[in-house]
């Protein structure tokens, strides 16, 4: 049962490694292929897409009326969401939910340990990420040129957009703390200290 459990934690473990590695290829290919390209071609103007900060409903609105007069960054951006976009949040997210797996949602938070449905919700925060990330691109497909959507789209859009950017650099940053605290836990814990 111990060479199982042992030869499940490996298997994690390689798959991490190699989503860990497309991940890193595809960031690099997004950055270098379209965010890079899109600024060139944009006269310096960044993608709302590589806002970490979060954008308005005003920089939505601006951003489609620039793209409607510029067919280039229009292109890149487009292409961006048919090309690697298309699978890095799953690959991401697969990552992420790889991460937990292999470090354990274990520990102690105000001095009780974590609950099974605190560790569900935990388990849940990858694909959350991936669904929110894919929720922005096909928003982005659906208002920004080739697309021509109605004045109700764009107005459903431009209102949805900032707070589905915001729900996933969240989802995104709370899933990197907890991994980051569960290590923390797992490290400390082999010395026989118990945070808090």
């Amino acid at each position: 049962m111990d060479d199982r459990a042992q030869g499940n934690a490996r298997s994690v473990q390689g798959l991490a490694a190699i989503l860990a590695a497309l991940s890193l290829a595809l960031f690099a290919w997004i950055y270098a292929g379209f965010v890079r390209a899109f600024s060139e071609a944009a006269a310096g103007q960044q993608m709302l897409d590589a806002r970490i900060g979060g954008y308005e409903r005003d920089d939505v609105i601006a951003m489609l009326r620039y793209l409607k007069d510029h067919p280039d960054p229009a292109a890149i951006l487009h292409s961006m969401y048919l090309g690697p976009e298309l699978i890095f949040p799953l690959v991401l997210g697969g990552l992420l939910f790889c991460l937990l797996q292999m470090i354990g949602p274990n520990g102690f938070f105000f001095g009780r340990a974590i609950p099974p449905g605190a560790r569900v919700f935990i388990f849940c925060l990858p694909i959350f990420y991936a669904v929110v990330d894919y929720a922005e691109n096909i928003a982005g497909l659906m208002l920004y040129p080739p697309a021509t959507p109605s004045d109700a789209t764009v107005a459903l859009l431009s209102s949805a957009l900032p707070i589905i950017v915001r729900l996933k650099f969240l989802t995104l940053v709370v899933t990197v703390i907890l991994l980051a605290r569960f290590a923390i836990f797992r490290y400390l814990s082999r010395d026989g200290s118990k945070p808090s």
